[in-house]
């Protein structure tokens, strides 16, 4: 599988290229950072899989250029608008090509939403609140959108989101239900990227084989039987 990593001198690019170089069955065959020609660089380089860990604004071009050059993107970039969303899935369709937009790659944070969906059906969610580095662009999270949305998906009401940028810390996550006499809350932290790379190894091994684009990791590991 030939890699391309668009962001790799970035948070999670600094961890995730040297992951993929390590990863049997994958070449990172090169990097692309700002300024570079992307569309010189994805012919030299005939990638099947672009990596994108840039920004919102630039993520949706490169995007469409791989697209465009049936590359398969994984996209780790948060932030997308709901209409670049759209037109995304619209334009692998019409490729019958495979395309994944993950707002988190960490496996607790899949679980922390799993059972986030679980227990929105009896109990009400009086907590969403989220807590990301002080670097971090867009607020609310990805991560917390896609939660509320969970939450929203089985009749749920989610809450007002609470964000915050915190100076030492990557990422963290916590959820309160309320019932009757009785509270549960789930919580969700993140001190080292690394947590995200297993996640991102996964994508990357099983992107070429959808038709479609695909929005979470939760649908991967279904298919694996987790």
């Amino acid at each position: 599988m030939r890699v391309v990593v668009a962001g790799a001198r970035g948070r999670m690019g600094r961890v995730v290229v040297p992951a993929l170089r390590s990863a049997p069955g994958v070449t990172q065959v090169s990097t692309l950072d700002r300024g570079d020609d992307v569309d010189a660089a994805l012919e030299r380089d005939r990638p099947q899989v672009l990596v994108d860990f840039t920004h919102a604004q630039a993520s949706a071009v490169l995007v469409a250029a791989a697209v465009q050059r049936d590359i398969s993107p994984v996209i780790g970039t948060s932030g997308w608008a709901a209409a670049a969303i759209a037109d995304l899935a619209r334009l692998c369709a019409e490729r019958g090509l495979g395309a994944l937009l993950i707002p988190n790659f960490s496996i607790g944070a899949v679980l922390q939403m799993r059972f986030a969906a679980q227990a929105a059906r009896l109990l009400a969610c009086s907590r969403l609140r989220e807590v990301h580095h002080s670097d971090k662009r867009d607020s609310p999270s990805g991560t917390s959108l896609a939660t509320a949305a969970a939450i929203e998906a089985v009749g749920g009401r989610p809450p007002a989101i609470e964000s915050e940028r915190r100076e030492g810390l990557v990422a963290e996550q916590e959820l309160r239900f309320e019932g009757p006499g009785e509270a549960l809350e789930l919580r969700h932290h993140v001190d080292d990227r690394r947590a995200y790379v297993a996640g991102v190894l996964l994508a990357v091994s099983r992107v070429r084989a959808l038709d479609r684009l695909i929005i979470g990791l939760d649908p991967l590991l279904e298919d694996a039987g987790c």
